[in-house]
């Protein structure tokens, strides 16, 4: 190593420079950490506000369509003025009325590949009544929106069907048909305190309470049948009791299943439901009261003349008048 000597002049000026850089090293440091310090607000993040909870948006809403069925070639004024007034009250939405044909079409279409079993007992069934229950069943399931039977009628538009505030969670709209409230047993021929009305439903597309019911549907064809040594295709009412079948029986068993999954499990009965006065959301189903969709009936608190502001369905009760086609019907 070469050691080199500094005069005293020299190592004067080193030792003034030296001072400087230390001094100007010091000054940039604290000028850091001042700045540091004084804009802490870009590095901590300030604490969220809880929001209170509320249950998770519907990921798909009922559509905006209305299906009915008529599975006869002869129109008559009940049909028409049904048709009419559920176009009328709701412009908005598509409208489609299905055939005997057009429901071979769209089973063959929707179910035949992916699930031939729930076709196939379809198309062998040849009963009106068991083929318009499942029909709508699978209507719904595969495309969602309302299906009503063709003696009915809105009093509101479906838009209104849904108060405001829950607009956001449902996806599935229920009526109540029957509530025994106080009465001592059930009565005109319901077997059950509470029954659901399935002549008319609104629900988003491949809800699984829809899923569920058909499959319990097809069940109940299959081992109807083989339990009376047939055939879907020959199976009708004198073989089975519909309603248990196809009908507002079995469809009653599934929405209590599926609303006590709604809520986690919790066991549900009559009790949470008889003699509602407002509609009650149970996870996405939205039960509504009995004159919802079951007003102008002779039982279970009904308001008589339909004209009631809860009144967003009337039923004429009137499908006697395809009685001889469609076999024996249970109206009110």
């Amino acid at each position: 190593m070469i050691l080199r000597k500094f005069q005293p002049r020299q190592l004067g000026t080193f030792l003034v420079a030296f001072i400087f850089l230390v001094i100007f090293c010091s000054s940039f440091e604290r000028d850091e950490q001042t700045s540091q310090v004084s804009s802490p607000i870009a590095e901590e993040p300030k604490p969220q506000q809880q929001q209170p909870p509320q249950p998770p948006p519907a990921q798909e809403g009922i559509p905006q369509r209305i299906w009915q069925i008529f599975l006869n070639n002869s129109s008559n004024a009940e049909l028409d003025n049904s048709i009419h007034s559920w176009v009328k009250n709701n412009q908005d939405y598509s409208y489609t009325l299905v055939s005997n044909e057009g429901a071979d079409t769209f089973v063959r279409k929707h179910y035949l590949a992916g699930r031939p079993e729930i076709a196939n007992t379809f198309l062998d069934t040849r009963f009106p009544i068991f083929r318009s229950d499942l029909l709508r069943y699978m209507l719904l399931e595969s495309e969602g929106g309302v299906y009503t039977d063709l003696d009915t009628r809105p009093r509101r538009p479906i838009k209104e069907w849904i108060p405001p505030y829950l607009r956001p969670y449902v996806k599935a709209i229920v009526g109540i048909e029957y509530d025994q409230l106080d009465n001592p047993d059930p009565s005109h021929g319901f077997s059950e305190r509470i029954s659901f009305c399935q002549r008319t439903i609104a629900i988003a597309p491949r809800h699984p309470m829809m899923t569920r019911i058909v499959k319990r549907v097809v069940a109940n064809l299959q081992e109807y049948s083989k339990k009376n040594g047939t055939t879907a295709t020959v199976l009708s009412t004198p073989d089975v009791r519909v309603e248990e079948v196809t009908g507002p029986g079995i469809w009653t068993t599934v929405v209590w299943e599926s609303l006590s999954e709604a809520v986690g499990g919790a066991k549900l009965d009559y009790r949470n439901v008889s003699g509602l006065k407002e509609p009650m959301l149970f996870g996405d189903i939205l039960i509504l009261p009995i004159d919802g969709f079951g007003t102008g009936q002779r039982h279970s608190g009904s308001f008589r003349d339909g004209k009631t502001e809860a009144t967003l369905v009337e039923h004429s009760f009137s499908m006697r008048w395809m009685k001889d086609k469609w076999g024996t019907l249970n109206a009110a």
